[in-house]
């Protein structure tokens, strides 16, 4: 048997669900899987650390996500080379993920490979803001994104691992990541109205440094036997028509980010807002999926993974048409607030789903794979695509067409996992109770 929509156990999993919620926690569940011949390896296994460490590394995107375009532009970058400059760190994600979650998982040197990762990022954050021309600064962003973009991935394999199949339970991590976004996309944009870009824009550095230090004072002491990454195990995920609609569909929807993760600020300026309102309302769709990530216990169970998902990318297609003719601040500011499903609902489920498709020594692989894919190369083509299409078409032309591409996301995924859902009722013999585990 295989985990459906509905949360089924994984026949990988030599232990049913019963069995192992028996013992959770204990010794014998972290190491049972050494017989089949596991690693020693160490990570960070306390929830408060990860807690911390979301908060601050989002903290840094926080100030880099918001402001980035808008510094390249003070810079006399003209609109498409802003559009190739944001693909550079998507480019990169398309392949850096999964190179480096897959070393974690094979080597079992994940705790190593995070923290290096995380210090070469702050240090190269550092030179950043003090570049000028095109050349170094392709260069400064490539070999940043080389070393920052698997921290997440790697951040969420751990987070799973820490939780012991309470899946639910890592809204509760993530979360902090949120808080830590909100307050540093609000004080940035205060603090770049007063001090200016480039004195601001050494928030991404000083927040990066301060990940570097959780993540070495919270390293762990202990180490968990996990089964070796195994070729088969890998190609077999891959094969997984779920695994691969989920992919497939949540790519077409981040692409449909392109227009907005490039030029929304941009938008604004150009409407006669300031970069204090830019802040706000970055922190406003932030805000929106916090409060959903709070909640996400309580929801979670009112429908399946597959509802959820399908919610989430159909609320792409939403938010793009509302955005098309929306000038007035209020209405800029109550449209922010779909993000609530856009990402904060969308994206729990999807990690949900993906941690339940894969064993648990691909865990880290699994991640970097979703990453590389959906935040690396459909990120790459979004925002390359709306760089070269702001000015002939403008930003209601972009906003259309993403509407039109999530619309496809959404319909895509809806009718290709329903055959799915189906075989694993008939399979089960009965309608699975809507399981959000």
């Amino acid at each position: 048997m295989v985990r459906s929509f509905g949360g089924s156990w994984n026949n990988r999993d030599p232990l049913p669900p019963a069995t192992r919620a028996k013992c959770n926690g204990c010794p014998e569940h972290s190491n049972y899987r050494t017989l089949y011949g596991s690693r020693a390896e160490a990570c960070l296994t306390s929830t408060r650390v990860l807690a911390a460490y979301y908060f601050w590394y989002f903290a840094a995107i926080g100030v880099y996500e918001p402001y980035i375009t808008r510094f390249w532009q003070h810079l006399g970058y003209s609109p498409v080379r802003l559009g190739l400059l944001n693909a550079i760190s998507p480019g990169v994600a398309v392949f850096a993920p999964f190179l480096w979650t897959a070393y974690a998982d094979a080597t079992r040197r994940g705790e190593a490979v995070f923290l290096i990762n995380t210090w070469l990022s702050a240090l190269v954050s550092l030179v950043l803001p003090n570049l000028r021309s095109l050349s170094p600064m392709v260069l400064t962003v490539l070999v940043f994104a080389v070393f920052r973009t698997p921290l997440i991935s790697l951040s969420n394999s751990m987070a799973f691992h820490a939780l012991a199949g309470r899946r639910q339970g890592f809204a509760a991590i993530r979360l902090w990541g949120t808080v830590g976004y909100i307050l540093a996309a609000v004080a940035a944009g205060i603090a770049m109205d007063r001090i200016g870009l480039r004195v601001g824009m050494h928030g991404i550095a000083l927040a990066t440094l301060v990940c570097g230090v959780i993540a070495w004072m919270g390293r762990s002491r202990r180490r968990t036997g996990i089964p070796p990454a195994r070729l088969g195990d890998f190609l077999e995920t891959l094969q997984d028509r779920r695994f691969v609609l989920l992919v497939a569909s949540a790519s077409l929807a981040n692409m449909s980010f392109g227009p907005y993760s490039t030029f929304f600020t941009i938008h604004l300026e150009q409407l006669g807002l300031s970069s204090a309102f830019a802040g706000t309302a970055w922190a406003l769709a932030a805000a929106s999926e916090l409060v959903v990530m709070v909640c996400w216990t309580r929801i979670c169970p009112r429908a399946s993974l597959r509802v959820w998902v399908t919610l989430g990318l159909g609320a792409h297609a939403l938010r793009w048409l509302l955005s098309i003719p929306a000038r007035d601040p209020a209405a800029l500011l109550l449209i922010q607030l779909t993000h609530a499903f856009t990402f904060g609902v969308f994206y729990l489920a999807a990690m949900q789903s993906v941690d339940m498709l894969v064993p648990e020594g691909l865990r880290a692989t699994a991640q970097g794979v979703f990453a590389s894919v959906v935040f690396g190369l459909s990120t790459l083509v979004g925002n390359a695509v709306s760089g070269f299409l702001y000015e002939p078409l403008g930003m209601a032309w972009l906003y259309a067409a993403a509407a039109v591409l999530a619309s496809v996301a959404t319909a895509l995924y809806w009718t290709g996992t329903r055959p799915l859902v189906a075989a694993a009722q008939v399979a089960a013999g009965h309608i699975p109770g809507g399981s959000c585990r």
